[in-house]
């Protein structure tokens, strides 16, 4: 199974010769300000890049201050195009997917899933419309507490290149729910795994392992799932090389 890291825009050319001895594909995160800067011309400079040295690359959409699912229609078409943006990014690197945040949040709004579901709907038509047919657009659980508006929005979306990220980090710290209540009704569906520790008070990004998520109930249930990605987040490079060693340890 394919480890990949994630890492921001700006790190990726300059790392390149260390990505390649780490034998690491990459998830490339685009930041909001960064997208209003770059050209297409340089995104495909750097797909070329990749390309030569082999390396496999996914792309992650901003999320800070977006809201997919908003009400307000201004934040909403805002989100929409950064999120298009991120797309570009991919289609023009040729990755094999882009993650996005989907927004839902209880407490912003105000526990009225339903809202959130209808606006959500409007939001991925046009995302998956601008991704086109052989792109995967793959939403990653945050704040969530239950899977239930993920299992909602999928249930519309059945027959499209929506998937689920499941992200080891965030369920720790926001699930209400056991693993499994989250894993079995999304199966079909999960096409990547953000793989990162905490100790259930902060989003800490630590190593596998290191933290209290259960990981070795994690290791049976994806024994029976086809070939999907596995990207390690750490936020400090002092945990890299732990994070990449525990990760594909963890996937033999």
């Amino acid at each position: 199974m394919k480890v990949f890291i994630n890492i921001p825009y700006r790190m990726v050319s300059k790392n390149i010769k260390k990505i390649m001895e780490l034998e690491v594909g990459v998830e490339i995160y685009t930041e909001n300000n960064l997208l209003d800067d770059l050209s297409l011309n340089e995104v495909k400079e750097l797909g070329k890049v990749l390309t030569e040295c082999g390396v496999e690359a996914t792309v992650h959409a901003p999320f800070m201050d977006l809201s997919p699912g908003g009400y307000d229609r201004a934040i909403k078409r805002i989100s929409i195009e950064k999120i298009k943006k991120s797309v570009d990014v991919a289609l023009n690197i040729h990755a094999k997917g882009v993650v996005c945040h989907p927004g839902y949040d209880k407490w912003r709004f105000d526990g009225n899933e339903q809202l959130w579901l209808e606006n959500s709907i409007e939001t991925w038509h046009e995302v998956l419309s601008h991704a086109g047919d052989h792109m995967e657009v793959i939403l990653e659980n945050i704040f969530e507490e239950t899977p239930a508006t993920f299992i909602a929005l999928f249930g519309y979306f059945k027959e499209k290149n929506l998937y689920f990220c499941f992200d080891t980090g965030h369920f720790n710290l926001f699930s209400k729910v056991d693993l499994d209540e989250w894993l079995i009704p999304l199966k079909n569906k999960i096409r990547e795994m953000h793989i990162h520790d905490n100790h259930g008070t902060s989003d800490d990004h630590l190593p596998l392992g290191r933290g209290t998520f259960p990981f070795k109930d994690l290791k049976s249930f994806i024994k029976n799932l086809p070939e999907i990605r596995f990207t390690t987040e750490f936020h400090e490079e002092r945990y890299a090389i732990e994070s990449i060693k525990n990760l594909k340890e963890f996937l033999k």
